[in-house]
C-alpha cells in the first residue's frame, strides 16, 4: 500500500512539473489573430492578419497577410502560406519550425520619391519561407507568438521578425 502511494505521488509530481500538450486535442480547430513586425529589406514596419488551422495536433497551417508601411515611394505587401510543426516545451509554451510559400507585391511610386527621372514600377514575386516561432498560450483560447522568417524571393530576399496575438474560434 505504501508503495502505491509513492507511485501515485511521484506520478502527480512528475505531471505537475513536466506537463505536456500531448493531452490536448487541437486537431480541426481554427484560430485567427493579428501580427506586427519589421522587414529588413523593406526597412519598415508591417502589420497584418493570420489564420491557424490545426490539421493534426502537431501540424498547423497558417496563411497570413502582411502590409508594410510606405516609405519614400516604396510600398509592399505579402501573402504567406506556411506550415508550422508544433513542438510543446511545456504546457503553455511551444516552439515551431516554419516552412511555406510567399507571394509579394512591391511597388515604387516615383512621384513620392526624392529622385528626378525615376519611373514607376511594380514587381510580383513568388518565394519560399523558412523560420522559427515561439508560442505562449496565456489564457484559455488565447495566445501570443513571436516569429522569425527568412523569405527567399528573387531580387528581394528578406528576413522579418513578427509578434502576434491570436484567439481560437
Amino acid at each position: 500500500m505504501d508503495y502505491l502511494k509513492r507511485v501515485i505521488c511521484l506520478s502527480v509530481l512528475f505531471l505537475a512539473l513536466f506537463p505536456s500538450k500531448s493531452f490536448a486535442q487541437y486537431e480541426g480547430t481554427v484560430g485567427m489573430g493579428v501580427h506586427a513586425g519589421y522587414g529588413n529589406k523593406v526597412k519598415n514596419v508591417g502589420a497584418g492578419l493570420h489564420l491557424h488551422y490545426y490539421h493534426t495536433n502537431q501540424l498547423r497551417f497558417a496563411p497570413s497577410f502582411t502590409h508594410y508601411l510606405p516609405k519614400k515611394g516604396n510600398s509592399m505587401w505579402e501573402v504567406d502560406a506556411d506550415a508550422h510543426y508544433m513542438v510543446p516545451v511545456t504546457w503553455l509554451f511551444s516552439f515551431y519550425p516554419v516552412a511555406g510559400l510567399s507571394y509579394s507585391n512591391r511597388k515604387f511610386d516615383a512621384s513620392k520619391a526624392d529622385g528626378i527621372g525615376l519611373q514607376d514600377w511594380t514587381k510580383h514575386r513568388v518565394g519560399a519561407n523558412l523560420g522559427l516561432g515561439l508560442q505562449y498560450d496565456f489564457r484559455y483560447k488565447a495566445r501570443v507568438s513571436i516569429e522569425y522568417k527568412y523569405r527567399f524571393i528573387k531580387d528581394f530576399t528578406q528576413s522579418s521578425f513578427m509578434a502576434g496575438i491570436g484567439f481560437w474560434i
